[in-house]
């Protein structure tokens, strides 16, 4: 304890001498208050201390303790007076002002500090410390241009800081001044790689700018790092998500699930990447526990809709009654309610929820417009022709509510002059609209012109991308009957029930007893095609048992589909070969890599060329002009060493052929939307080479526009679109 006690007053006798020399009573207290302050009598300290400055009024170091002691007993209003009582003695010091701006710093009284630092640079302009919390200062103060400022001095005299960088960055990005903050991140890295805070600097950047291609880098570069970060991870899913990575979205959420099963964002972000995967059981899982476990009425909306797509049309409304019950003045959720009792063709409910959707919101259009749509099927038809006549007044160019007042007064054979003036304006504003034109065309049906009638039915029929709706090859099949053009007409109500639609099977029979079987036979294959064409895009996965001669094993072939593209199949490295695709875009076969060609056999070589002419137009001129015979419910195709079996109930494609070549059978077909079907059990025969394979549909989904990037080598998705 004495080596102790005499070390500090050796301290105290190097670092105040002028006590001891001038002022004897003065540097006794001092010894005094510091010996009872390392013993933690603060009472006492305070009391020498005072007497210390009661002698000698020069003693700054006594201040500036006096100073934090009082402000640690809780007399702030002390502490300030003493500390400027200490600025006053010695304000032109750098030493007194940087305790100083300290000390306010630390008491939150943030004016008088940012003074302390301004002093500090006006005696020594260079100075780090000030300069630093005077940027620091002008930031927590929302003034971002001069903290920038502040931040630049810096560099300029230590342009080797990586963090004075990344705090400029942060400033010039709260300033928007992105592109400038992404200079300052990347100038972080250069002079510290290991910096993966400017890794998420930067990918918060990207993401502000909708630059998710490059925010994914910069993510992805951190959780090589740090993989199980659950915040850069759903950051990561959120990039993949907008850029419609749905499965390298659902890859990474998975991920960060295992991590944190409970994290809530992380499952709507999920459900929302099931959504648009159509895994809608997915979406539904992810939404259920996200309501099990928060208070959320659009959530639950949501899940109403989910359920409504799945035509769970109880537990929709289950949902929809719980987000009201929440929110009842929330006209969105009486809206959507609404639809789910349009959808279960319950009219009455329907129209009374979009009822009080507009007593909540009376300019809501679309309301008004299903309301118009409920009370014609409750047989209401002045309603709906005052509520459709509302909607004009409100917006005289809405094309919808205009097409159907329109085709409502063409249906019930009223006003025909008024409608034809209506459907031929809905045309001059949406002339590439299949549902616009049908009406114009149902319209000229009524009216007896059934050559324009076919006219722009045909037009609806044909206009791209393509509208398959069943209602308009029923009319087609209407009007061809007019006209008196029966295998038309077979064949239009033939599509029609391939579609779902009953009434037009039964139109088929009575049509089928009016023309030869000879004369059906010739267009069943447009029946078959048209079967094919209704798939817009397709992204599936096959399962590949193959045999031959000496070898058999299994494998996995994915497909993507797109009517505008062609079909590409990929190839996983199996037998020989490496990874390869072909793509077929039906005017060539493209190989990749293209040094793979080299290894075909000119059999291998001649079938994917024949695959590749089933895809073409010149396919189906071929069919058009083929031998046609009939055996049981199978139609035969056949010209040349080509031939070509259908299903004459189904219209569905069996069996294909080349003589000496290879035969393909179909056996089975999946459906994959609610107008069209996928092959999923075919058996293919190469006849040269004896190679045999069973192949098995495992998965099917929508593709998206991302899919097609590089079809070909290059960005193909200008056209694309989401089908």
């Amino acid at each position: 304890m004495k080596k102790i006690i005499i070390c500090l007053i050796t301290i105290s006798l190097m670092t105040n001498l002028s006590y001891a020399n001038s002022n004897y009573e003065g540097y006794k207290s001092y010894i005094g208050g510091l010996l009872a302050l390392k013993k933690g009598d603060i009472e006492t300290t305070v009391r020498e201390y005072e007497n210390v400055v009661l002698h000698d009024n020069t003693a700054i170091s006594v201040y500036k303790d006096l100073a934090l002691i009082y402000w640690q007993k809780g007399d702030g209003k002390k502490a300030l007076e003493i500390a400027k009582k200490a600025q006053d003695l010695d304000g032109e010091t750098v030493k007194t002002n940087t305790f100083l701006g300290t000390f306010y710093l630390s008491i939150n009284e943030m004016e008088l500090a940012k003074k302390c630092w301004e002093k500090i640079l006006e005696i020594d302009p260079k100075n780090e410390t000030a300069t630093v919390y005077l940027a620091a200062y002008y930031y927590s103060d929302n003034k971002l241009k001069e903290s920038a400022d502040y931040w630049n001095k810096f560099l300029q005299d230590k342009p080797e800081s990586s963090e004075g960088y990344f705090q400029l960055g942060l400033v010039q990005e709260k300033l928007g001044l992105l592109d400038e903050a992404l200079k300052s991140y990347n100038k972080v890295n250069e002079l510290k790689p290991e910096a993966r805070e400017a890794y998420l600097a930067r990918a918060r950047i990207y993401e502000t700018k909708k630059e998710f291609k490059l925010a994914i880098t910069e993510y992805e570069k951190y959780i090589t790092v740090f993989p199980d970060n659950i915040s850069i991870l759903l950051y990561l899913g959120k990039c993949y998500f907008e850029e419609q990575r749905y499965d390298d979205a659902e890859k990474i959420l998975l991920k960060a699930k295992d991590i944190a099963p409970t994290n809530i964002p992380l499952h709507y972000l999920l459900g929302m990447t099931y959504e648009k995967q159509s895994n809608i059981d997915g979406a539904i899982e992810a939404f259920e526990f996200i309501v099990k476990n928060e208070t959320n009425p659009q959530v639950v909306a949501r899940l109403g809709f989910y359920y409504a797509v799945k035509q769970d049309f109880k537990n929709a409304q289950m949902k929809f009654k719980q987000a009201i019950a929440t929110e009842p003045l929330n006209a969105e959720f009486h809206y959507i309610y609404s639809l789910n009792f349009m959808d279960m063709k319950d009219y009455e409910n329907a129209s009374k929820e979009l009822e009080k959707t507009l007593f909540l919101k009376s300019d809501f259009n679309d309301a008004k417009f299903y309301l118009a749509m409920a009370n014609e099927k409750l047989g209401n038809y002045d309603k709906t022709e005052e509520l459709l006549k509302e909607i004009l007044a409100s917006d005289p160019n809405d094309v919808k509510a205009m097409n159907y007042l329109g085709y409502f007064y063409a249906d019930r054979n009223i006003n025909l002059d008024e409608a034809e003036k209506l459907l031929i304006h809905v045309i001059e504003l949406a002339p590439n609209e299949p549902a616009f034109l049908d009406s114009l065309a149902w319209l000229y049906y009524r009216t007896g012109k059934y050559k324009d009638a076919e006219k722009y039915m045909f037009m609806a029929i044909n206009t791209e991308p393509k509208f398959f709706d069943k209602t308009l090859y029923e009319h087609l099949g209407d009007i061809s009957v007019e006209l008196n053009k029966l295998p038309q007409a077979w064949l239009s109500y033939s599509i029609a029930e391939d579609m779902g639609s009953a009434i037009s099977k039964t139109k088929a029979k009575i049509v089928s007893k009016k023309i030869s079987a000879k004369d059906m036979n010739k267009i069943a294959y447009e029946r078959a095609l048209h079967n094919f064409l209704r798939i817009i895009s397709l992204k599936a996965g096959y399962a590949l048992k193959i045999q031959t001669p000496v070898i058999k094993t299994n494998m996995y072939m994915s497909v993507l589909y797109h009517s505008g593209f062609g079909v590409k199949a990929n190839f996983p490295s199996k037998l020989t070969m490496p990874e390869f695709s072909v793509l077929f875009d039906k005017k060539e076969v493209v190989f990749s890599p293209k040094a793979i060609e080299e290894t075909m056999t000119p059999e291998i070589i001649e079938m994917f060329n024949f695959i590749n002419f089933v895809f073409s137009k010149d396919f189906a001129q071929m069919l058009s002009k083929s031998a046609v015979e009939e055996k049981g419910n199978t139609i035969i195709y056949s010209r040349d060493d080509i031939t070509v079996k259908i299903n004459r109930k189904t219209g569905m494609l069996k069996e294909l052929s080349k003589k000496d070549l290879f035969i393909l059978k179909i056996s089975s077909y999946k459906k994959f939307n609610k107008i069209s079907k996928v092959p999923s059990d075919i058996i293919f025969k190469s006849q040269k080479t004896k190679f045999k394979c069973r192949i098995k549909l495992k998965k099917t989904v929508l593709p998206t526009s991302k899919d097609f990037e590089n079809f070909r080598g290059q960005d193909d998705t200008k056209s694309s679109g989401q089908d």
